[in-house]
């Protein structure tokens, strides 16, 4: 026991090198009464065990990565318009240099103009740092241009996975239809805004069978509220659970073409 809790210790402490988090809010994940220097050099310190002239080096680059300058090191955070925040949070993130990143929501807090910089920046560091994002948000927009593969979830399962192009193109499961309803489109086809009716059950208590059958408005009978379907491979690589077959939700999902006026 005793020679194994080491080896527990360091296995623990890879794993929160490997494995960080950019949070939804920085005002909330960063600490209003420390400098930025102070939030980043004890990351620093913490997950990659960096001292002296090697931890100052290493920050300098950080900070550079991250597009700050050196006279944001000496601010607090409070000091900080909401997207340079975000970018120190992302800073820290990439402290230790992780393998994942789990992005919670990262652009929701911020306007809509400083959006696409931290869009761009976590894209120009995932290509240099060659780390994978877990990306979660309700802005299909910003999933697409992010994203290499979707998981669509409802009620914490997976309704729909695949490539990010072919969750988008469809045929989609009927939750990722009615999302997808949402989005304006540019093209000249039409489609109906989906609405879904109906409160969201509890993730505790789920409905039986398929637990979208209470609101999907592709009900095709008593079969959604007793067996809960399987996913079940579309085509290579792309999965929809749903008791539809592909075949049928393709032709039933078939964009219309609108005349030019």
């Amino acid at each position: 026991g005793r020679e194994l809790a080491p080896r527990l210790a360091n296995r623990t402490e890879d794993q929160v090198k490997a494995v960080q988090i950019v949070f939804q809010n920085p005002d909330s994940a960063l600490n209003r009464s420390h400098s930025i220097r102070h939030i980043l050099s004890r990351a620093l310190k913490r997950l990659g065990g960096l001292t002296g002239k090697a931890l100052d080096t290493r920050l300098e680059e950080l900070v550079r990565s991250v597009r700050l300058t050196d006279r944001h090191l000496a601010v607090k955070p409070r000091q900080l318009s909401g997207g340079l925040k975000q970018r120190v949070a992302i800073a820290r993130a990439f402290a230790g240099e992780p393998r994942i990143v789990v992005c919670d929501e990262p652009t929701s807090a911020l306007d809509v103009s400083v959006q696409a910089a931290i869009l761009n920046l976590l894209a120009d560091l995932q290509s240099k740092q060659d780390v994978s994002y877990i990306f979660i948000s309700h802005d299909l927009g910003v999933v697409r241009y992010l994203s290499d593969k979707i998981a669509v979830l409802y009620l914490g399962r997976i309704m729909e996975f695949g490539p990010s192009e072919a969750v988008f193109s469809g045929p989609h499961h009927p939750y990722t239809e009615a999302l997808l309803s949402a989005v304006p489109k540019l093209d000249r086809t039409e489609s109906a805004r989906i609405r879904l009716d109906g409160e969201i059950p509890s993730a505790a208590n789920p409905p039986t069978g398929c637990v979208f059958h209470t609101r999907c408005p592709r009900k095709i009978g008593a079969i959604c509220e007793t067996q809960e379907p399987e996913l079940i491979e579309a085509e290579p690589g792309h999965t929809i659970r749903c008791h539809i077959p592909f075949e049928e939700l393709a032709r039933l999902q078939k964009p219309t073409a609108v005349e030019p006026a």
